[in-house]
């Protein structure tokens, strides 16, 4: 892996010369939360839709024809912190898939026609969350975990502000990420180091100085409690638990990793052996930690009948604070050897590879090498990980919201 800077972006490069398959990934650092005015709620993710839209020298049919026609595919999202495009192709084909990116990123046309047919697209992206209890369930925690802030805001924005969009908001979107130090490219696959930094040029050359409107980098509070909320036509109670996280940092990020893997991060978990295996209360059950950009949460989530979620939710709020007391060493060895195979698997492709760079970079500002983190888990302590479980599971801290259908609850609004 090497790191070239081309004019204005930073380039990471990793070379895999068994492979046959390239991957581009354009970052960007701006997310849903850098969204600064209310009637921008919305307008990143609307955004990565209508690069797909077309260009000055492209349709959208024609952008699609391109990357199938050599069997490649583009893709794209939005998360709260970051805004990425990907082009995947055949090694051969690595110009037509940085070709692709560069003119849909810095000649996209935003058309009137395309973005009010868009607005409909993304309005019923919109309604089919909404129909979805999962999805729902997950947008109203993220909203009472962060209430008020624009991490707790729905990454889609609403139908309101999706049909307030005009293409003058999207130039200036764009514009905002097309800046110096805002912005990363990631490549992995069969290429050659020279070959990436010649076709990076043509975008460097669209990435301007001016310094953007500042994003949302302050930290937003987490915030406790419980709460419980109906939800006609479901016949299960969807449960959802966190717990704050200290700051991410790339240690800290490993040690929560394996401890939990120990809570509930598979079936040999304790949340899955003893909500699951033990008491039958759920099919599914699991804990996942969530970072973001200074900020970072453990999040549990289960899903049981109505007469079964406080026993199921006792459950877990109870292995989760016993932790600091029972937390074997056996166990945080199982939970690191998880760990190092499951990190060993996930960079086994391209795509992978240049994700894990990219996000990584926005995240720390350099590059980390997989053998970098590989020995940090090495060398986390049985004591630090017990430290942490301490540190994180309490009562005072737990955030929780039992959704759905409330019939034989303990609790309902």
């Amino acid at each position: 892996m090497t790191i070239q800077n081309v004019g204005k972006i930073p380039v990471i490069i990793s070379r895999i010369p068994h492979t046959r398959v390239a991957t581009v990934s354009i970052w960007f650092n701006r997310g849903a939360r850098d969204e600064i005015f209310p009637g921008e709620h919305g307008l990143t993710h609307f955004l990565e839709h209508m690069v797909f839209k077309g260009s000055k020298t492209r349709t959208a049919t024609d952008i699609s024809r391109e990357i199938e026609r050599v069997g490649g595919d583009l893709d794209a999202f939005t998360s709260r912190d970051q805004l990425c495009f990907i082009a995947r192709v055949p090694a051969e084909k690595l110009e037509l898939g940085f070709d692709l990116l560069t003119d849909m990123l810095t000649r996209a046309s935003f058309r009137p026609e395309d973005v009010k047919l868009e607005k409909s697209v993304v309005r019923e992206e919109i309604r089919m969350m909404e129909d979805d209890p999962d999805d729902t369930g997950d947008e109203l925690f993220m909203a009472g975990l962060y209430p008020e802030t624009t991490l707790g805001r729905s990454i889609l924005g609403t139908e309101a502000t999706v049909d307030s969009f005009t293409p003058e908001m999207l130039r200036e979107m764009l514009r905002r990420c097309m800046v110096k130090g805002k912005l990363v490219v990631s490549v992995a696959g069969n290429v050659s180091e020279d070959e990436v930094c010649r076709l990076v040029s043509p975008l460097s050359d669209s990435v301007n100085d001016d310094p953007p409107l500042s994003g949302n980098d302050a930290v937003q509070p987490f915030c406790p409690g419980r709460r419980t909320m109906s939800r006609e036509g479901m016949t299960a109670t969807n449960l959802y638990m966190a717990w704050p996280l200290p700051a991410p940092t790339l240690h800290l990020q490993q040690t929560v990793s394996i401890l939990n893997n120990v809570y509930g991060g598979g079936m040999s978990s304790r949340l899955f052996q003893k909500v699951r295996e033990e008491s039958g209360l759920a099919y599914m059950v699991f804990s996942s930690p969530s970072f973001f950009r200074k900020e970072a949460h453990l999040y549990v989530n289960a899903s049981t009948a109505p007469e079964n979620a406080e026993k199921a939710m006792e459950i877990m709020v109870r292995e989760g604070i016993s932790l600091k007391d029972t937390l074997t060493e056996t166990e945080v060895e199982d939970g690191r050897n998880q760990l190092i195979g499951r990190l060993e698997l996930s960079l086994e492709t391209s795509t992978s590879q240049a994700m894990w760079e990219g996000r990584n970079f926005l995240q720390y500002g350099r590059t980390i090498a997989p053998s970098e983190a590989l020995d940090i888990v090495r060398n986390i302590s049985y004591h630090e990980i017990q430290e942490l479980a301490a540190e994180i599971f309490s009562e005072e801290k737990l955030a929780a919201l039992i959704y759905g259908n409330l019939n034989g609850t303990a609790r309902k609004e």
